[in-house]
């Protein structure tokens, strides 16, 4: 036993030293460096220069991918069969300290017939993160795996606070403040939901991360996916300038870029999407939910609900996908998913 742990170690240090030449890894020496770092049968230190390597190399797909198995090979991705589901959780960290958008368009997809599994955490880089969000409007952070996905099943979504439904992501917590800046398991939001997905909108922070996700997210076997990154730097799509995407089916990846001029939405500068609180979150979700705010933030919201729509298979044009959008807020059914999803998150039972 101890010469498998002596030949385990030494493979890992035999892959340190690969990027430490600047070497990339395979996806199975991947998985398996991460499953030993994700199980702490590595030293913090050893910890953190992998990390750092992996960082200042540039993250590839398979290294990626194989990170990604290694957490679900360790937690195990519920097997309850829940089909057509998506979800909308982005990267975050471009620094602009919007709304939540990912988190309201969720809500307005699942107002208007998809069914979301909203995977999310607490902000990192922004002043308000989804579960920030979620928490002040009176949902449950720490609502079981079972109460979410009747949610997701009955109201149209389910919502997943990554530290709770992942504990590795909590036991990384002092790995990630020692190291002080990003690396690879700040990509891992998107990629790691505890339920199985068939679409996805995934927003990114960086327009190089646009094909590093859509060839992961192919070989996860999305049936259609959306990677998005906005030229003025949002991780959304933006209704103020082009914005860089990648479209995701099982065998194809096609790169294009949005333009939505032609849709009649109003333009939103980086004022008009700006919060310093969660309560100013809330308080501006609140107004766009119930349509009290008819302004260019909530036509960035229903901009992307209605790519989300088109994903999802809920439509067949972006046109359409707008239309219905607007039909999800305006109709109150978007705001009637949020109420449904503090009743299941609080309700008794498991």
């Amino acid at each position: 036993m101890k010469k498998i742990r002596q030949s385990i170690y030494h493979k890992f240090d035999r892959m340190l030293l690969r990027l430490l030449a600047g070497k990339s890894l395979s996806r199975l020496e991947s998985r398996k460096a991460f499953t030993l770092l994700f199980s702490e049968k590595i030293s913090f230190e050893k910890a953190k220069s992998f990390l750092l390597l992996l960082s200042r190399k540039g993250e590839t797909a398979p290294e990626l991918l194989g990170c990604v198995q290694a957490l679900q090979f360790l937690e195990k991705i519920s097997r309850d069969n829940v089909p057509g589901l998506m979800d909308t959780c982005g990267t975050g960290g471009d620094g602009r300290h919007t709304i939540n958008i990912s988190t309201l368009v969720a809500l307005v997809i699942a107002g208007a017939g998809g069914k979301i599994a909203k995977h999310g955490n607490r902000a990192i880089s922004s002043r308000s993160g989804s579960s920030d969000l979620m928490e002040a409007f009176g949902v449950k952070l720490a609502a079981s795996r079972k109460k979410m996905i009747r949610a997701a099943q009955h109201s149209g979504l389910g919502y997943f606070h990554a530290p709770y439904h992942h504990p590795v992501f909590s036991k990384m917590q002092p790995l990630r403040k020692a190291l002080k800046r990003p690396t690879i398991l700040n990509l891992l939001g998107p990629l790691v939901n505890p339920l199985r997905l068939d679409y996805q909108l995934v927003g990114v922070s960086q327009k190089r991360l646009l094909p590093l996700y859509a060839e992961v997210l192919s070989k996860l076997g999305r049936k259609n996916a959306l990677v998005c990154h906005s030229q003025d730097g949002m991780d959304e799509i933006s209704t103020a300038a082009p914005t860089h995407a990648a479209w995701v089916t099982p065998n194809k990846v096609r790169m294009a870029v949005i333009r939505p001029n032609a849709l009649g939405l109003k333009t939103a500068r980086s004022k008009d999407l700006v919060v310093s609180s969660v309560q100013e979150n809330k308080w501006r979700a609140k107004n766009i939910l119930t349509g009290k705010d008819q302004g260019p933030a909530r036509d960035t919201i229903v901009l992307n609900a209605a790519y989300g729509l088109l994903i999802c298979q809920k439509v067949s044009t972006v046109q359409e996908g707008v239309a219905l959008a607007q039909k999800s807020i305006d109709t109150g059914s978007a705001i009637r998913v949020l109420q449904h999803l503090k009743k299941w998150s609080t309700s008794h039972g498991s």
